[in-house]
């Protein structure tokens, strides 16, 4: 008859362990957009993520799977930026041509000829998003990083207690104004 091992033994052993179901289960809640994104990315980006926390239980695991999540999610949202600077350049031929035309159609004079000054000013105004645009990127990501830096905050202050030390923060919670 064989025994059971019962197990790792070790602090690193055992935390590893404990992250077993959760790193195989990664694809369960992954936030990946399938038509531009992969499993396999969010995978390995979620263990390193995990690993470099070094969760210990199942809370501590979670709440770096979370941060994994919202790390992804903060990547995505330079991608977005980055994507319609691209488009926003892309348009330029057609956007000059239009604007030309119109202009040689209200003046009389023929079209003028995209120069290479033309180019380089069109490209420049382009290089940043307009103030709609800004604006819906900047609270994104400021919420993404405010979410992160919270839980980020948790786990450190869930290792610190597991270790007999103190919380490094100091916590104030506001829910809301004060009641009548």
């Amino acid at each position: 008859m064989q025994g059971h091992g019962g197990g790792p033994k070790s602090r690193a052993g055992k935390a590893a362990s404990s992250r077993n179901a959760v790193t195989h289960g990664l694809t369960t809640s992954a936030p990946v957009v399938r038509q531009v994104e992969s499993i396999e990315d969010w995978e390995r980006h979620a263990e390193q993520v995990i690993a470099s926390i070094e969760p210990e239980g199942y809370l501590e695991t979670q709440l770096a799977v979370r941060a994994a999540g919202l790390l992804w999610r903060l990547r995505r949202v330079a991608e977005y930026e980055a994507e319609h600077i691209s488009l926003a350049l892309e348009q330029i031929p057609e956007d000059y041509a239009a604007t030309a035309k119109y202009a040689a159609g209200v003046s009389g004079k023929p079209i003028e000829e995209m120069t290479l000054e033309k180019a380089r000013m069109q490209t420049g105004v382009r290089l940043i998003p307009g103030p709609d645009t800004v604006t819906q990127i900047t609270r994104y990501e400021t919420f993404l990083h405010r979410q992160l830096i919270q839980t980020l905050h948790e786990i450190e202050a869930m290792q610190a207690r597991r270790r007999g030390e103190h919380a490094p923060l100091a916590r104030l919670d506001i829910s809301g104004p004060p009641g009548p």
